[in-house]
């Protein structure tokens, strides 16, 4: 089904999708075990919220500034793919980290991890500008459900394989193996800047628009797509309360420190449901918009932490990620492909920073006030960690976003209309893994009958060949019989003649 799909995608749009399948090196590996590793090296959970915290912050400002860049390197590409060089190197620095810094390890990682991170996320707007010049908007929803469907596979193994190593390597060789991650991720992400600079760009022209960032925050309830903005940060702020922290809650609460196979499974759980789901959610989107999904995925991802207080055994975590893993898929989706159904090409890279920028503002601060929250330890009857205090706070915030903001957002184009309920009982019945896998599964016995046919007829071809090369030979050697019996008769009766010549010379010599 999706290699079918593929094929009918012009060379680009297939050059962006290997692209993202190396960049997703660095996502399963260096990204994903990035805090683990800073706890390894002894980080706290304060320590860890400003690992992430700062450069979402830092991050939101230089975004806005991506037009300037542009304007340095005149070509998208150009620029991406130095931006994408530079962080991949710092992916490698990291990994080196160990071997160069005997003392202070944390802040130098910390450093080194903003560094690179600003320096990626800048590239952020200049990569959906370049994108919307690239994929028709008919097919945005079905092409990155299934760009990020196929990336989010080489997600999964990159993350299965890395904690397999780290679960069962000896204690003394765990530094090698985050080394080992974070070399790896700076291969995948310094192949995908020679594909950057390999790929397609068309020409690009930049609208003028007067509307500065200010502005634009200012105006935030006085169009569509402000309103969407606001939405999306005020949901992100929400969704960062417990962001970074859940992984500190499974390493140092649950007891998964010295598992990292278990931690693995469960993080991995959510990245194999969201690439099973992306095709799915990319369909719906072009289908019945991209705000009819928000309206679902965004219910059920503010009460999703619920799940989180009363599952707290490993393997029931494996099954609340997995539904994690299809409600998030569609509402990320939803969030960085409203932006294209919004404007036109040209004003796409200013729109997307000023997004990118209070996205991030809003990550900043979630991750900060929940860290300092969990300062104070706080605990109420079952809510018996500050993690579970700080899930109620995200769930009371997101049902607030929802509630006041969701209803606001608009369609910008004609869709088909769907009941929510349709799709929340859908997701509950884990339709999107269930379409995906029945689809594929329709492919292979599609393949498998194509192959038996193409088998068949090549077998019956052989056969018929066969048959007629014995015919031919038949025909041939019967002739050949033929035309031997007629000259043994001749040379027989030549030899008889001579025979006879010979005894009647005899008789009358005797």
């Amino acid at each position: 089904m999706l290699t079918e799909e593929i094929k009918k995608y012009p060379p680009t749009l297939k050059l962006t999708i290997v692209e993202g399948m190396f960049t997703s090196l660095m996502t399963g590996g260096a990204a994903t075990f990035i805090i683990p590793f800073a706890l390894f090296l002894g980080a706290t959970s304060q320590e860890i919220g400003f690992l992430v915290a700062f450069p979402a912050l830092i991050a939101a400002f230089t975004q806005l500034g991506s037009l300037k860049i542009l304007e340095v390197y005149k070509k998208r590409r150009t620029a991406l793919t130095s931006m994408v060089l530079l962080q991949s190197i710092s992916w490698l620095v990291i990994g080196l980290i160990p071997f160069f810094f005997k003392t202070d390890q944390v802040l130098a990682l910390t450093i080194i991890y903003i560094v690179g991170q600003v320096i990626g996320s800048m590239g952020s707007p200049i990569w959906q500008s370049w994108m919307s010049s690239l994929v028709p908007r008919e097919i945005i929803g079905e092409y990155f459900g299934i760009r990020n469907a196929l990336t989010g596979i080489i997600v999964f193994v990159t993350m299965l394989l890395s904690g397999v190593a780290l679960k069962f390597v000896e204690p003394s060789y765990t530094l090698y193996i985050f080394s080992a991650i974070f070399i790896i991720s700076f291969f995948g992400r310094f192949i995908a800047s020679i594909i950057f600079s390999k790929t397609q760009d068309p020409e690009l022209i930049p609208e003028k628009d007067s509307t500065h960032f200010i502005n634009f925050i200012t105006q935030l309830r006085k169009d569509n797509f402000g309103y969407f903005v606001l939405f999306g940060s005020l949901m992100t702020f929400g969704i960062a309360l417990i962001g970074p922290f859940f992984s500190v809650y499974l390493l140092e609460e649950i007891g998964l420190k010295n598992d990292y196979l278990t931690y693995t499974l469960i993080i991995a759980a959510t990245t194999l449901s969201t690439l099973i789901s992306m095709p799915y959610w990319g369909k719906i989107i072009d289908k019945y918009g991209p705000i009819k999904t928000i309206k679902v995925t965004g219910l059920l991802a503010s009460l999703y932490p619920l799940l989180l207080i009363f599952v707290r055994e490993p393997n029931g975590l494996i099954m609340i990620e997995v539904l994690s893993g299809i409600i998030f898929s569609g509402l990320n989706l939803c969030l960085a492909s409203f932006i294209y159904e919004s404007f036109k090409q040209e004003k796409i890279i200013k729109y997307a920073g000023y997004q990118a920028a209070l996205f991030g503002i809003a990550t900043f601060f979630g991750v900060t006030l929940s860290g300092w929250i969990q300062t104070f330890n706080p605990t109420i009857g079952i809510l018996d960690n500050s993690f579970y205090v700080i899930c109620v706070i995200s769930i009371i915030v997101r049902l607030i976003v929802y509630a006041t903001l969701v209803n606001k957002i608009k369609e910008v184009r004609e869709t088909k209309q769907i009941k929510d309920r349709t799709l929340i009982i859908g997701v509950l019945t884990l339709e999107p893994i269930r379409t995906t896998f029945f689809s594929s599964a329709f492919s292979i016995i599609t393949l498998t009958e194509n192959l038996t046919i193409t088998g068949i007829k090549t077998v019956g071809g052989l056969a018929k060949k066969s048959i007629t090369t014995a015919e031919y030979y038949t025909k041939n050697a019967s002739k050949l019989a033929e035309e031997g019996i007629d000259n043994v008769e001749v040379i027989a009766k030549k030899k008889i003649a001579n025979v006879k010549e010979v005894i009647k010379k005899r008789k009358g010599f005797f």
